[in-house]
């Protein structure tokens, strides 16, 4: 299984309750092949959380999707995407 790289992982928040993996796929993949995407849902009704991430293959993919996605109007909302905080390792 191939390590996740999370320094292409691209945060994209203010999206609505019912966006999907196959949604943010149609919106993030022209920019280049994705190795993951993770929507956050609520554990007990599980409804999107507002936010995801999209693990690009390659950084300068995730870089050209932020600088084209970011203040984007999707689904009656605007988007805020940016590079991912590094995740703290787990101990």
């Amino acid at each position: 299984m191939q390590k996740r790289r999370d320094e292409n992982s691209v945060r994209v928040s203010n999206l609505s309750e019912d966006v999907t993996e196959d949604d943010l796929a149609d919106l993030f993949g022209p920019f280049g092949p994705i190795q993951r995407i993770f929507v956050a849902k609520d554990r007990e009704t599980g409804e999107s959380r507002g936010f995801a991430f999209i693990n690009f293959i390659h950084r300068e993919d995730a870089l050209r999707a932020i600088s084209k996605l970011d203040g984007f109007g999707y689904d009656n909302l605007i988007l805020s995407v940016s590079m991912a905080a590094p995740r703290p390792e787990r101990q």
